[in-house]
C-alpha cells in the first residue's frame, strides 16, 4: 500500500509535482535565511572583562604533581612537565563581573582591579549582536 497526497480540490499529487514543491519550500527556506542574516545589523552590547581566576594555575600544577604521583606509583613513565605557558593559552577563561560594562574605560579599570587581585590573562573584549 502506498501513501498518496492530494490537493484541496481532491486530486491526486503526483511524484514529480511533490518534489517540485519541496524544492520550491527548501528554496523559499534558503531565501528566507540569507534575507534575515543580511538585515542583521551589528549592536554594541558593552565590554566584556575576562580572564583565569586567581589559585586556578596553582591547581592545575597540583593535579599535574598528583598525575606523576600516580603515574610513579604505577610503575610507568612519568608525564611531562607542567608547561605553564601552554596551560595558560588552554585554560578556560572566567568573566570577572557577569553583567559587562557599558563604558571602555569602566572595563580597563575592571582588568586593572583584577590583575591587581591576581587574575590572570585578563583581557578586555567587545560584545557585539548581529553580523560582524
Amino acid at each position: 500500500m502506498s501513501l498518496t497526497f492530494v490537493n484541496h480540490n481532491g486530486d491526486p499529487i503526483t511524484d514529480s509535482r511533490m518534489a517540485a514543491m519541496r524544492a520550491q519550500g527548501m528554496e523559499l527556506e534558503r531565501q528566507r535565511r540569507l534575507a534575515a542574516k543580511a538585515d542583521a545589523v551589528s549592536v554594541h552590547k558593552g565590554w566584556r572583562v575576562s580572564g583565569i581566576k586567581p589559585g586556578m594555575l596553582e591547581e592545575a600544577r597540583q593535579a599535574h604533581e598528583r598525575l606523576c604521583q600516580m603515574a610513579q606509583k604505577a610503575g610507568g613513565k612519568p608525564p611531562e612537565p607542567f608547561d605553564e605557558t601552554a596551560w595558560l593559552r588552554t585554560a578556560k577563561r572566567t568573566a570577572v563581573r557577569s553583567k559587562p560594562y557599558i563604558l571602555q574605560e569602566a572595563a580597563q579599570q575592571c582588568k586593572g582591579l583584577a590583575i591587581k587581585a591576581g587574575w590572570l590573562e585578563v583581557q578586555v573584549k567587545e560584545i557585539k549582536t548581529g553580523a560582524d
